[in-house]
């Protein structure tokens, strides 16, 4: 076997091993981010907007002194931000400029761009590639949204039928 050969019998070994590792990985980071949204369903049903702020903010302050990657725990509390950010500015974008003004809350644009540049820059900070960075956000998309609202309003979520 020539030596051409055998490396890029290698280089596609060890791809075909890194792509398995992937596959295996997104069933536990989907776990994991939908476990994450199904505690703060429960945190914003009991305590409120301030409560699941709190939660994340603790969240946030456990997990990112000593982070040198992308760890579950990390990605919890930040799949938690982007799905209360997102349902926080959906809920104040349907109220009159006044009353948000009244009740002290901010422009719904500011509550999603102020979690996205918390999100950005931990990604940043911890140099995720955008690959992984992008797959992230697709699963809080579908599964993380999906998970808050079963564990929200489980009445608007029945059981799926096999």
């Amino acid at each position: 076997m020539s030596a051409r050969r055998a490396a890029t019998l290698l280089l596609v070994g060890a791809a075909l091993v890194a792509a398995a590792g992937a596959r295996a990985q997104a069933p536990a980071r989907i776990a994991n981010i939908e476990k994450a949204a199904a505690e703060i369903a429960g945190i914003h049903h009991n305590k409120g907007n301030d409560g699941a702020t709190a939660a994340i903010d603790a969240c946030y302050k456990r997990e990112l002194p000593n982070a040198r990657a992308l760890t579950p725990g990390l990605e919890a509390c930040m799949a938690q931000d982007i799905i209360i950010a997102k349902i926080s500015a959906s809920f104040f974008a349907r109220m009159p400029e006044s009353a948000r003004k009244a009740a002290g809350v901010s422009n719904p644009g500011n509550i999603t761009k102020a979690m996205a540049d918390r999100v950005y820059g931990i990604l940043g900070r911890l140099k995720v590639p955008e690959k992984d960075a992008m797959e992230f956000s697709k699963i809080v998309q579908l599964h993380g949204m999906e998970a808050y609202g079963r564990a929200r309003f489980p009445s608007e979520f029945p059981e799926k039928k096999s």
